[in-house]
């Protein structure tokens, strides 16, 4: 079966957007990963960059260094953040809650 150009077009132009979102919140990551980027700057703003806002928390911390998929989870946890919580949908006291954690984490390892 066919489709046709139009529709073809109209997939192209609504995933479009989506695909440069997911390379920035990628980049974001990569940065976070290597340390170029500090994840306390990133959480503690008012307002979260798209890319910044839609990153599931758990994904995000787990990049950082000193951190990994175990301690992120367990990080959460204590917080009573589900895995799947996305970063703009926490309070901004949970997110620095969360900042004081990574940072007690990160200096006892």
């Amino acid at each position: 079966m066919t489709t046709s150009t139009k529709l073809h077009s109209e997939r192209l132009a609504a995933v479009s957007p989506l695909k440069l979102l997911r390379g920035r919140m990628d980049a974001l990551l990569e940065q976070v990963g290597s340390g170029s980027l500090n994840i306390d700057s990133m959480l503690l703003q008012n307002d979260l960059d798209l890319a910044i806002d839609v990153l599931y928390v758990c994904k995000l911390v787990e990049v950082v260094p000193g951190i990994g998929k175990v301690k992120a989870r367990q990080l959460l946890a204590r917080m009573n953040v589900s895995e799947t919580e996305q970063t703009g949908n926490l309070t901004m006291d949970q997110r620095n809650n969360l900042v004081q954690l990574i940072a007690t984490e990160v200096s006892a390892s």
